[in-house]
């Protein structure tokens, strides 16, 4: 398990998407809210630049968490990343996380083999998204240990890498399952929002939204979240508690689809 001092700013991407960019069919409800467009993206990653910050990512040889320290991560494996988000990084000379479905690699919208050796190449860390991308409280303990084990040995494998970072699917996840993540071989793990209940190491992530300008980016990165967003952190947190992960997952498809 990795042993992290200082929890460093965690930015989660999705789509890095433009006007002709080809989005996979079988997304999950509610995925373009995260589709940054690309101007935004490299607004954002200028900013990032001239402001100085650190761009790090997490490994046995890359230094502990300072000050200043951003981590970059993309969840999912679609082809936006490697067509639209790589020549960005590239050109401000960052480094970042990508996590990866095994499943769902080379399907229409998705990096294939030689888009992911291509990131590997350019310094980009290879991650587990997981084999499905099913939420993994939702299964067996056999199932949950099949798509943390099955997704690591597909992906080292084909690539020739040591994956040691997974990102949990949806966000969803409890001690038991970073448990099981870490006994499986994992040494870092990362989430979405940190549940009250969590006491195992793990690292959230502020996602990233495509509605957002400039300026709530900046406010995402000096920690200045807006009071109406909080609010409704706190009540998503609420629901999760009281009425369980897989009420709140029906009620966010439900609302996603009037």
């Amino acid at each position: 398990m990795s042993k992290l001092s200082l929890q460093p700013l965690v930015l989660m991407y999705h789509g890095i998407v433009s006007e002709w960019t080809a989005l996979p069919k079988e997304r999950e409800a509610g995925a373009d809210l995260y589709d940054v467009a690309t101007v935004n993206f490299q607004k954002q990653m200028e900013w990032l630049e001239a402001e100085q910050y650190k761009i790090d990512i997490l490994n046995e040889a890359a230094p502990a968490p300072g000050a200043c320290q951003v981590i970059l991560t993309f969840d999912d494996g679609e082809m936006n990343n490697y067509d639209q988000a790589l020549p960005v990084l590239k050109k401000c000379g960052f480094p970042a996380h990508f996590f990866i479905i095994a499943k769902r690699i080379g399907e229409p919208g998705y990096m294939g083999w030689d888009e992911l050796r291509a990131l590997h190449e350019a310094g980009m860390v290879i991650g587990s998204h997981g084999f499905s991308h099913e939420i993994l409280t939702n299964l067996l303990d056999s199932q949950v240990e099949e798509e943390l084990r099955a997704s690591k040995r597909y992906l080292e494998r084909n690539l020739n890498i040591n994956v040691d970072a997974f990102s949990m699917p949806r966000g969803f996840c409890n001690n038991k399952v970073i448990r099981m993540a870490y006994d499986c071989g994992y040494k870092y793990v990362f989430i979405s929002d940190r549940p009250r209940a969590l006491n195992l190491e793990c690292l959230s992530r502020v996602a990233v939204k495509a509605s957002w300008p400039i300026k709530r980016f900046k406010q995402a990165v000096t920690g200045d979240t807006p009071a109406h967003e909080r609010l409704i952190g706190k009540s998503k947190s609420a629901i999760k508690r009281f009425f369980g992960e897989g009420v709140y997952d029906w009620i966010r498809k439900t609302l996603l689809k009037i």
